[in-house]
């Protein structure tokens, strides 16, 4: 009679395998991940054939042979699986880095074209030459206001005045210190209504909404080409008046 010892290493090989091809049955995983637990289970099986002498020792070698091949070769898949997917997430977080520099110049060049001309433009190449010739209105306060006041009632005490000026929107937008910090890339007024990671034009709309009894203007601009369909960076609304992007941190 043979030993109970013998049979638990097969029974909880068919146990192991078992469990989890149920569960990744339940939680939809992947065919290797399947594939890998039904390959467990049979090697418990085909253990508990060979012990109690169901099968030959030939046939279960030959069985055995072929079920650590099938195991080799799906520990290389499931590894690799798990190294595309860190692979991908890596090429769509720089993806998206981009994109979202992208949109937030074109932001920026939208809003200043705003405080110029009291609306948005839909048209690229109108924006594009905005930025690189343009001007906007930029109020500033001459003279010095005093501790004990704010600069309001310095303002009604004659003590500043306040002056609009026209600034260059290329020098004052995108290249002060402060604009020059933490980007990804070098802004390129020449390029910049482009993908900077395709080289398509961005897709640009803009009009006008009723908000409240009176006209808003409205623009929207998406990446052109996303990764992922379905899942495309954008800014603003045409349905409400908000330049919000949709990308986390916004």
């Amino acid at each position: 009679m043979k030993s109970i010892g013998g049979y638990v290493f097969p029974v909880l090989l068919v146990l192991l395998g078992g469990i989890v091809l149920v569960l990744a049955l339940i939680d939809g995983q992947n065919a290797w991940v399947k594939l890998g637990a039904f390959l467990t289970l049979l090697t418990g099986v085909i253990a508990l054939l060979l012990q109690i002498g169901a099968l030959s020792r030939k046939a279960g070698l030959a069985i055995g042979v072929l079920c650590l091949a099938a195991s080799v070769f799906l520990a290389f898949r499931n590894y690799r699986s798990v190294a595309e997917e860190l692979e991908f997430r890596a090429a769509k977080d720089a993806y998206d880095t981009k994109i979202v520099q992208g949109l937030k110049d074109l932001r920026a060049a939208e809003e200043r074209f705003k405080e110029a001309n009291g609306t948005y433009t839909g048209s690229l190449s109108t924006l594009q030459d905005f930025v690189k010739n343009g001007t906007y209105p930029m109020i500033r306060a001459i003279g010095q206001v005093p501790d004990t006041l704010t600069e309001q009632q310095a303002l009604e005490m004659n003590l500043i005045v306040r002056d609009t000026i026209r600034v260059s929107v290329l020098d004052s937008t995108f290249r002060t210190r402060k604009a020059l910090e933490g980007r990804v890339y070098p802004f390129d007024p020449n390029t910049f209504i482009n993908s900077p990671v395709t080289g398509k034009p961005f897709l640009l709309t803009a009009g006008m909404i009723s908000s409240s009894g009176r006209n808003a203007p409205v623009v929207l601009a998406k990446d052109p080409s996303p990764m992922v369909p379905g899942d495309t960076l954008l800014f603003g609304s045409m349905e409400k008046a908000s330049v919000a992007g949709n990308w986390k941190g916004d």
